[in-house]
């Protein structure tokens, strides 16, 4: 049977190249089991930190197996499941980014979740193990197909997230403003997959390459290499994974439901999501559509949409008093500087590419480590407000200082890995001949100094009456490893700026 998966080839090592994501799927079976049989659930959540922690060793070691360093050494890695699921420097870099930031949301969680879910204690780990299954075949997949599969999964889990916390309106109204404005924007997505599939053929992501390279049919019968049903499904495929990344103009789901989602599920949806997101943005563009003429016109719509997204999302957020909305435009904005990188990844593809996983990367661990704290001082008074912040640093110095190296990262003020983030993008895109976005970038970045100084002035500079923390040992040491991941990723930079290029070159 064609596409059928032999026994020689299910006991082949080389294989290993989807253990992360069996892992993860039996993991999610055995924590859905236990939770059954189990009255006691508080050990299950580290079940399901072991699971998660597990796929994260088993994706090093996929990638050290010799046939799939040798296939990948000669530019064909290897392919699974009927040629789905690529085996290749870029999907082990993904899929490590994302299952770390499964395990630091895990971390996180756990007294949160003790203490506001405990009707649905155990579905909220389930469920965010299916929404990083979902992320995890996004980012692994060469095919139109599976990387729509993998991101309906992760959606419609990420749906029961956002209003998990069933008793909670600003929770139930969050899911719903997410169900609903995804379901239009999964359409249009799916739109845009099968007009591309019409014009070509296939859904495999080389084999579109190749159709319009070589002229497909409906190409042929156009008598040109751009016709209007090429044109209208990439312009349908951007305005679905737009959505995913909270861009401009498909953002605006991004503030209700970052406020009223429970803190740690905004952690998650603030870097896990758009990390994956991102990742299927350039397999789709870059080794699907990376083909003149196409390439040109893509660039620059996405170049339009990050310099839109990175300045409305500043300027708003310069306006917000809820801490967790001031971070949801943040995030707009952080969107914004990364499709920077995206752009020009069109032009110049491997130094593109390498500035986006670079700053995936960085992003993600300050991200999370701010969101740590929002959790915690939202677990103990539903303290929301930036003003809520006042005398942080009397209170909890460690907060505060770790705080404030984030928001500098964030920033990208030197020596921190944000400013080494945003120079590989500058970088990037001033070599794509993108010098006025580049331009627009540093200049974001001065106007993002607004919102979180504000932070910082209450925090260090202003005395509040509020009572002493009590200690959570699961986001203490959350927020101490993205401070240490924050400060080798700015001192050993170097060795991460070589795999991320190297993750880059084998991308096609």
């Amino acid at each position: 049977m064609p596409g059928a998966i032999s026994w020689s080839e299910l006991v082949n090592p080389s294989y290993v190249a989807v253990l992360p994501h069996l892992i993860i799927t039996g993991t999610m079976l055995l924590v859905i089991l236990l939770d059954a049989y189990f009255k006691e659930k508080r050990g299950l959540v580290w079940v399901t930190l072991a699971g998660v922690l597990v796929a994260l060793f088993s994706v090093g070691w996929s990638a050290t197996d010799r046939q799939i360093q040798a296939a990948i050494a000669a530019g064909s890695p290897r392919e699974y499941w009927a040629n789905m699921i690529v085996a290749d420097g870029f999907t082990y870099f993904m899929n490590g980014v994302l299952l770390a930031i499964a395990a630091l949301v895990i971390l996180l969680s756990a007294d949160y979740v003790a203490k506001f879910l405990r009707g649905a204690y155990m579905e909220f780990y389930e469920i965010v193990l299916a929404v990083t299954l979902g992320m995890m075949f996004m980012v692994s997949s060469r095919d139109l197909i599976t990387i729509y599969v993998g991101l309906e999964l992760s959606s419609i889990s990420s749906y029961i997230l956002a209003g998990i916390l069933r008793k909670d309106p600003k929770s139930n109204e969050a899911g719903l403003k997410y169900f609903l404005t995804g379901s239009v924007a999964s359409a249009v997505l799916l739109f845009g997959l099968s007009l591309l599939f019409g014009a070509t053929g296939t859904t495999r992501l080389p084999d579109i390459a190749a159709a319009l390279a070589g002229g497909s049919p409906v190409v042929a019968a156009a008598g040109s290499a751009v016709t209007p049903l090429l044109v209208t499904g990439m312009v349908f495929l951007m305005g679905g994974f737009a959505f995913k990344v909270a861009a401009v103009p498909m953002h605006l789901w991004a503030p209700d439901v970052y406020e009223g989602s429970p803190s740690p599920v905004t952690a998650f949806f603030s870097v896990g999501p758009k990390a994956a997101a991102m990742a299927a943005i350039l397999r789709v563009f870059v080794d699907g559509l990376g083909v003149v003429p196409y390439v040109e016109r893509w660039t620059v719509i996405w170049a339009v949409i990050s310099a839109a997204s990175m300045t409305l999302g500043n300027l708003v957020a310069l306006q917000q008093n809820n801490i967790k909305r001031m971070m949801a435009y943040s995030s707009i904005a952080q969107a914004g500087y990364i499709l920077v990188g995206v752009a020009a990844s069109g032009l110049q593809s491997t130094q593109g590419i390498s500035a986006v996983l670079f700053y995936l990367m960085a992003y993600a661990v300050t991200n999370l480590g701010i969101f740590a704290i929002i959790t915690h001082l939202d677990q103990e008074g539903g303290w929301v407000s930036v003003d809520d912040y006042r005398g942080l640093a009397f209170r909890h110095p460690l907060y505060a200082w770790a705080l404030l190296l984030f928001f500098v990262s964030l920033i990208g003020i030197p020596p921190t890995v944000g400013f080494l983030g945003k120079v590989f993008l500058f970088e990037a895109a001033a070599a794509a001949g993108y010098v006025w976005l580049a331009v627009l970038m540093a200049i974001n970045s001065v106007i993002s100094v607004g919102y979180y100084y504000r932070v910082v002035r209450v925090m260090f500079l202003e005395k509040g009456d509020y009572p002493a923390l009590h200690r959570s040992g699961g986001i203490s040491t959350t927020v101490v490893l993205s401070l240490v991941g924050v400060v080798l990723l700015t001192i050993f930079a170097n060795p991460f700026v070589q795999w991320t290029a190297q993750s880059a070159a084998l991308i096609k």
